[in-house]
């Protein structure tokens, strides 16, 4: 696609003989997402400052056993790195000493650090500090059963107030979770879905002989039946599902898609069999920590409101283990705030877009419900609890129907026909509106990636169009002009040049050329966009018309006025 962008978007009609094939489609500029993606919640990073000490055999252990294991000897740039990780949690060894490590505990990104110092007495310096370990075995266990404890505390969740109806963030997050489940939910995949998920995945692991194992065990012996089993074993499977689902990568969401539609059918029949043995059931619990910000911003004055995970959320009648879980977290991170979810539910509500049920268990006592991801509970209540000092807080849930009034009104103004006909549009628009830039770019880049698609061209045309509209949002119009310029390449080859269906295209460059300031290719493609309209009698909507008419002369007065001071 190279070239300035004058020589890319100059042209207006476009010749509609183009050859599909001869039309590029790599993405315009290198991104983050072109590199190997990081997949899980959690990595590993070692910095050791001699050199001299090679640590080959301890290094080969924790690659093989843990995810994203890296290793650093300068401080500096081991700093700098994880300052940039925006979406892990890091788990940091060190075998420098414990003076040169103050400068990392301010970073949010990480989780816990551990001194590794083989030739130390490790009975003397544990009385000193509790994370030094002398044997990488030791060192391997502990950091194994800690990866386990953060994961489980990641679950991700929205709310929405019940006394707003201001566009937010958080509330347009909300809406993306229930939309983004409901068009998952109408996806159709092939035999060879799996086949693309284990390609995905033997890629990203290609250096952990642990979990290279299971995805082997997985291909050989996964059936659709055996999804929840999958899902409740700590391997790679769980991992990437709670880590994109918490993250929004929709792109790995969407190779996950035909485990998601099978693990909720396998809940709908778990739910009818356990059914008589759920009915002597209300309550189930699950602990949470969380920073006082996110706890003010989230729960704190939405009582009321609703609440929508949208982890698969796992969940116990045991109150107790729940506690548990808060108290060993918060040992850990005595600065956050400690969240027991109560969650209430009647056996008379159930939905099959949204299931839940009993696992099963030969002790009801310490039985474990799992809610499917995005079940909706409405905040009852929030309250203090006093538990040996720790503040930690009680979020009564009531698990509520798809066809709550709340609910429904929330929802409503976005089921629209665009969700139906264009749901990759209908995404990224949510996506945007939550500032979730990046997340787009890497969705919109890795279709164009995907072989499969270059036979598809209305497929790319929509990828080229999400991109500018992200770029655009973004006030990045050099690179949107490209993508929408792509876009009408494309679609020239399938649509006769009078098609009503380019008069998006060609508006969007008449706007992206009026925030560069080339007024005239404005008016150009603004008139090209009228002109389409006003052609088909049957698209003819007087709004769009209006709008670009009134586009179309401030434009003519910028170009008049450009012309006049030159």
């Amino acid at each position: 696609m190279g070239g300035s962008c004058s020589q890319c978007c100059a042209t207006v009609v476009l010749p509609s003989n183009i050859a599909f094939d001869q039309i590029p489609t790599s993405p315009t500029r290198l991104t983050s997402s072109q590199t190997l993606r990081l997949i899980e919640n959690c990595i590993v990073i070692w910095l050791f400052d001699d050199p001299s000490r090679k640590y080959e055999n301890e290094k080969e252990q924790l690659r093989s056993l843990v995810y994203g294991f890296q290793v650093f000897t300068n401080p500096d740039v081991c700093i700098d790195y994880l300052r940039d990780i925006r979406d892990e949690k890091v788990f940091l060894i060190t075998s420098v000493t414990y003076q040169s490590i103050v400068n990392f505990y301010h970073l949010s990104s990480l989780e816990k650090i551990y001194i590794f110092d083989p030739l130390s007495l490790k009975d003397q310096k544990r009385k000193k500090h509790a994370n030094i370990f002398s044997n990488i075995a030791n060192l391997c266990k502990q950091l194994q059963q800690d990866i386990e404890l953060c994961e489980f505390d990641l679950i991700y969740f929205s709310t929405i107030s019940n006394l707003s109806n201001e566009i937010s963030r958080e509330r347009t997050s909300f809406i993306f979770i229930q939309i983004f489940n409901e068009i998952v939910a109408r996806l159709k995949f092939d035999s060879n879905a799996k086949n693309v998920f284990i390609d995905f995945c033997r890629l990203h692991y290609s250096h952990n002989d642990k979990q290279l194992h299971m995805i082997n065990e997985f291909t050989k012996s996964y059936r659709p039946h055996t999804a929840l089993d999958w899902f409740q074993r700590s391997c790679f499977i769980s991992k990437i599902l709670n880590r994109v689902k918490r993250t929004r990568e929709i792109d790995i969401i969407y190779k996950l898609g035909f485990f998601i539609k099978q693990l909720h059918v396998q809940l709908v029949h778990l739910h009818e069999e356990n059914e008589s043995l759920l009915k002597t059931l209300s309550i189930v619990y699950r602990g949470k920590t969380m920073l006082n910000d996110e706890f003010d911003l989230l729960l704190k004055n939405h009582t009321y409101g609703l609440l929508s995970f949208a982890n698969i959320l796992g969940t116990t009648v045991n109150k107790e283990n729940s506690m548990d879980f808060i108290r060993h977290r918060l040992a850990i991170h005595p600065d956050r705030l400690g969240i027991l979810f109560e969650i209430h539910f009647d056996h008379l509500i159930f939905n099959e877009e949204y299931p839940y049920a009993l696992l099963k268990s030969y002790d009801l006592k310490n039985a474990e419900i799992c809610f499917a991801d995005g079940c909706i509970f409405r905040i009852e209540a929030i309250e203090q609890m006093n538990a040996n000092e720790l503040i930690i807080w009680c979020i009564k849930l009531r698990l509520i129907s798809k066809n709550d009034s709340q609910l429904v009104r929330i929802l409503t103004p976005y089921r629209t026909t665009e969700q139906h006909e264009n749901p990759l549009s209908c995404l990224g628009r949510l996506l945007m509106e939550m500032g979730e830039y990046r997340r787009v770019e890497q969705f919109f880049l890795e279709i164009l990636k995907d072989n499969s698609i270059l036979s598809q061209p209305r497929r790319l045309v929509r990828a080229h169009n999400g991109l500018g509209a992200n770029y655009a949002h973004q006030g990045d119009y050099i690179t949107a002009l490209i993508h929408y310029e792509q876009a009408l390449k494309i679609s020239l080859t399938y649509l006769p040049m009078d098609h009503v269906d380019l008069t998006s295209i060609y508006k969007n460059i008449g706007d992206c050329s009026l925030h560069e300031k080339d007024y005239r290719r404005a008016l150009d493609n603004y008139h090209r966009a009228i002109s389409l309209i006003e052609d088909n009698k049957q698209a003819s909507n007087v709004f769009i018309i209006d709008e670009l008419q009134t586009l179309i002369k401030n434009s003519k007065k910028l170009l008049m006025l450009t012309s006049s001071n030159k």
